[in-house]
């Protein structure tokens, strides 16, 4: 059954964390937008704005990073700018607690978990905090860039002319392989997955849930259906904040 926002849910969904040992949260664009990060593909996403899904396209990128880097430079602001939502804050504080062992896999590049507090972060599909040089391999924090990118300058290697990427996993890369196995581990060894703000579409990541031991409890929180809806013990087709702050707080209250 599904749930809009829905209490006697909410109080489900509080007991299974407050029961739940080795919780793991596999979150999505859906869980920033009350950030003030759109999404990319829902009637509001980013790609209905005029953005092209090429822009994250490893060839185009490497055929022109000038583009990326013309799109990039108010996007990056706006990610530096947004800051975690009560979604973001309860899964931290939830993982604050000495007899929970609580990891996030994230399909977001944004950094709101971790600045939120989370400690067990694996983003699969990298971070923006980080950009390498495609020539040498170079690594800088990716805000040391920000005066090139924002004066509308295609960021290089002072030594070896490279250009600088984003650490973050365009179309046609390959997902970062430690991370992924460490996400894969922490999903097989879990007793309570709960997917938040992600539709589920998006491959390899949409495989992770299956990953899930056939013991493991399956909790979706999201606004459009899921190809996994039929398979969770509970169901919220509603946004992803009250929902998990509600149910982080009353876990609290019964333990």
């Amino acid at each position: 059954m599904a749930a809009d926002f829905n209490a006697s849910f909410t109080d489900q969904l509080a007991a299974m964390l407050s029961e739940s040992n080795r919780i793991v949260f596999l979150t999505g664009a859906g869980m920033s937008t009350e950030s003030g990060i759109p999404d990319f593909r829902s009637s509001s996403g980013l790609y209905r704005t005029g953005v092209s899904e090429t822009i994250f396209d490893i060839k185009a990128f490497h055929d022109n990073p000038a583009d990326f880097y013309a799109f990039a430079r108010n996007f990056l602001a706006m990610l530096n700018n947004s800051r975690p939502n009560a979604a973001h804050s309860a899964i931290a504080q939830l993982g604050s607690r000495p007899d929970k062992n609580v990891s996030v896999v994230t399909q977001n590049i944004d950094t709101l978990h971790q600045r939120s507090g989370s400690t067990e972060v694996f983003p699969v599909h990298g971070t923006v905090e980080t950009s390498s040089c495609l020539a040498c391999g170079k690594k800088v924090k990716t805000e040391t860039l920000g005066p090139l990118i924002e004066a509308g300058k295609v960021p290089r290697h002072e030594n070896c002319g490279g250009v600088f990427k984003p650490d973050i996993v365009f179309f046609g890369e390959p997902l970062p392989a430690n991370v992924f196995t460490c996400a894969q581990k922490a999903i097989t060894e879990a007793d309570l997955l709960v997917v938040a703000g992600t539709s589920l579409q998006v491959y390899p990541a949409a495989d992770l849930p299956n990953h899930r031991r056939s013991d493991c409890r399956l909790v979706i929180i999201n606004l459009m259906p899921t190809p996994l809806d039929h398979e969770s013990d509970i169901l919220f087709h509603c946004g992803v904040a009250e929902v998990l702050s509600l149910a982080v707080e009353k876990a609290f209250q019964s333990t």
